[in-house]
């Protein structure tokens, strides 16, 4: 075998070595440390939410990595699938840049916080970690 051919199959196993751990990496990243369905542009929808609406809103913030946020992750994800047709579901993920602003707005102390508007006035809050709890909120009950 020349050494050309050797090298250019050293070459081809890093690059599908490198290739494999960015793509476990990506998974991990959207599984397991995060999970969530983050909302692309959410400072954009939430600087737009009218005031007179009689649409609910729910806002969800989280933090990667949170082990309260992984707990409820599951709870809050099924809920937001079967209530997806009535209720505008905003998630925030905490570690964004521009996500300070709303934290303080909303005042959002811990993760997850569960927030339902209606129009752009909070109705209801939790940052429990009660199942029941997380579910009613995120329904806009």
């Amino acid at each position: 075998m020349s050494k050309l051919k050797k090298w250019g199959i050293v070459i081809a196993t890093l690059a599908t070595i490198a290739f494999m751990t960015v793509i476990g990496g990506i998974y991990y990243y959207q599984t397991e440390l995060n999970g969530y369905p983050d909302t692309k542009n959410f400072a954009d929808q939430l600087n737009a939410l009218p005031s007179d609406s009689q649409k609910k809103t729910v806002l969800v913030f989280h933090k990667p990595g949170c082990s309260d946020c992984k707990n409820a992750r599951s709870t809050i994800k099924n809920t937001m699938q079967s209530h997806k047709q009535k209720i505008n579901y905003i998630v925030v993920n905490v570690n964004q840049a521009n996500a300070a602003t709303y934290l303080t707005k909303y005042g959002v102390t811990q993760v997850p916080t569960v927030i339902a508007l209606s129009g752009d006035k909070v109705v209801d809050s939790t940052s429990s970690s009660n199942h029941q709890t997380i579910a009613s909120v995120t329904a806009g009950e």
